[in-house]
């Protein structure tokens, strides 16, 4: 069994791969850009649009605003779309055909009980697909938008769950993914044609990219994260030329030597759903010594080498962000230091000027 001390090795070693230990400048090898982030991590979950993009912001020395992150999203750099377990991710161009053939096939029979009990009519979908097409060819759309090019078509609007169905369906089958931001409402863009992948040869892909951008992992971690069976997640990642490592008793794989630890103290207000904790907890030893509030989950996790030491809350004003922490234990001059550094770079991210306060974390902006 891995002692405190195992796990908080692992976990430094992780803070690297993922990004949150020494930060990235722009210009770096792998590409210091809001782009070069979600490439290193393969795919950023993001169904709360603020959070995740700080998600990816943070993982700059100098953060990337929202406003850039958002850039990304409209010169499509990065796309937003549904991917993997499903749900909203980030991903870019490149690794959009290879991760979806690798997930698409195991979500559509997740998809297919529900479809049945709301009578999806898959003898249509073509056409509509078709429909959707055309109304893009001119530019994004909204899926309101959308919706009206559908009715207009069938002389007859479809319900929001029917909809929903359709667009998931043209994300599936690589014809749609998002468009820039319209105010507050996404839009959706056509895709250009894209490669076509054998599954196998996607697979190992995908094995190469979660455990590139969060390992040292597990194979399970990788059949949770791409929402593949035990036994493909484990023929891929032999397949991917990884490296097998056995610490403290677990088997973990890398690419290559594990990854140099992130510094002693590196505290990180992680935005919700962080890639850092995307893996499968099942037999991961324990990342906090007496559990925590559910609560924390949905607003955002404080890290602390590697740990979950709190959880943390922000509220958007005119001006200022107000940032509550809700810690565990009593900080250390040196992690309230860093905590305040994060801070800071959460105001430059926001472009508003910062607070830091402990407190019950509360309601906070999230989405």
């Amino acid at each position: 069994m891995p002692t405190t001390s195992d796990v908080v090795a692992i976990q430094r070693a992780r803070l690297t791969s993922v990004g949150l230990g020494t930060l990235r400048a722009p210009g770096d090898d792998d590409g210091g850009a809001v782009a070069g982030v979600v490439a290193r991590l393969g795919a950023v979950q993001s169904q709360e649009l603020h959070s995740s993009a700080w998600g990816v912001a943070q993982r700059l020395a100098t953060p990337a605003t929202l406003e850039q992150v958002q850039g990304a999203l409209a010169d499509g750099s990065i796309l937003r779309t549904h991917v993997l377990r499903p749900t909203w991710h980030y991903v870019v161009p490149d690794d959009l055909a290879p991760l979806m053939t690798a997930t698409a096939p195991r979500v559509r029979k997740a998809m297919a009980s529900t479809e049945r009990s709301y009578g999806f009519d898959h003898s249509v979908l073509a056409r509509r697909q078709g429909v959707v097409a055309d109304a893009l060819t001119d530019g994004p759309l909204t899926r309101k938008e959308i919706g009206v090019a559908i009715a207009e078509a069938e002389g007859a609007p479809l319900d929001a769950w029917h909809l929903g169905q359709l667009m998931m369906h043209a994300e599936l089958d690589l014809i749609v993914a998002s468009g820039p931001m319209r105010g507050k409402q996404a839009t959706y863009r056509l895709l250009p044609e894209q490669k076509a992948w054998d599954e196998d040869a996607a697979r190992v892909h995908l094995a190469r990219a979660y455990v590139r951008g969060h390992g040292p992992c597990r194979a399970e971690d990788v059949a949770w994260w791409g929402t593949l069976t035990k036994t493909a997640a484990r023929a891929a990642v032999a397949d991917a030329g990884l490296t097998r490592h056995e610490v403290a008793g677990l088997d973990l794989w890398a690419d290559g030597e594990l990854p140099e630890p992130a510094p002693t103290g590196t505290a990180r207000l992680l935005s919700v759903y962080d890639e850092f904790f995307c893996h499968d907890f099942k037999s991961w030893p324990s990342l906090t010594r007496d559990g925590m509030p559910s609560r924390w989950l949905y607003t955002g996790l404080v890290a602390v080498d590697g740990l979950i030491a709190g959880g943390w809350s922000r509220v958007l004003k005119a001006q200022t962000v107000e940032i509550t922490v809700e810690l565990t234990d009593e900080p250390t001059a040196a992690v309230w230091a860093a905590l305040e550094a994060e801070a800071a770079r959460y105001g430059t991210f926001c472009g508003l000027e910062p607070t830091l306060v402990r407190g019950a974390v509360g309601k906070g902006t999230i989405g």
